[in-house]
């Protein structure tokens, strides 16, 4: 996955953490984003932080980036930023919680995805993960997202013709 810079959104915890841990071990930059849960008690931005320098202990390329799920506006200028850091954005994972929070957050993470989706380069790739409901354990709906980015890193590295 070198050379491939993926956008994680809710990259701290669950999918979005083990998700962000294997295409770093795979060689992709990830931009993390905390993104924070609407009523949950806990710095997104400190935890993305953390993360990121968790990863960075043992080698790997991760940056925090900071945006917020009730102000969707804030991940509009984010592929600008990551491409100014690490590159172009090739891809972008946004997971969605589980409605156990109610549906507000979920609606939340969805407008949000719609708006990090649409602030993408042409041919970058979007996946929309939606833990609630799927029947996948949390290790088996990351290594799903991971599995489809590297099939796709792959084409994207073959030529065409």
């Amino acid at each position: 996955m070198h050379g491939c810079v993926v956008l994680v959104v809710d990259a701290t915890t669950g999918v979005g953490r083990r998700v962000t841990s294997q295409l770093c071990a795979l060689g992709a930059a990830v931009a993390v984003v905390g993104a924070g849960h609407p009523g949950r008690d806990d710095d997104a931005a400190t935890n993305a932080a953390f993360l990121c320098k968790e990863l960075a202990g043992i080698g790997l390329v991760a940056l925090p980036y900071q945006a917020d799920v009730e102000r969707p506006e804030s991940f509009r200028a984010l592929t600008g930023q990551i491409a100014a850091d690490l590159g172009q954005v090739t891809a972008s994972v946004v997971v969605v919680p589980s409605a156990s929070g109610g549906e507000g957050p979920v609606q939340a993470f969805r407008v949000a995805s719609g708006v990090v989706a649409a602030s993408l380069p042409a041919g970058a790739e979007h996946i929309e993960v939606d833990v609630s409901g799927q029947g996948f354990s949390l290790e088996e709906a990351a290594q799903s997202v991971v599995e489809r980015l590297v099939r796709l890193h792959e084409q994207w590295r073959t030529p065409s013709g």
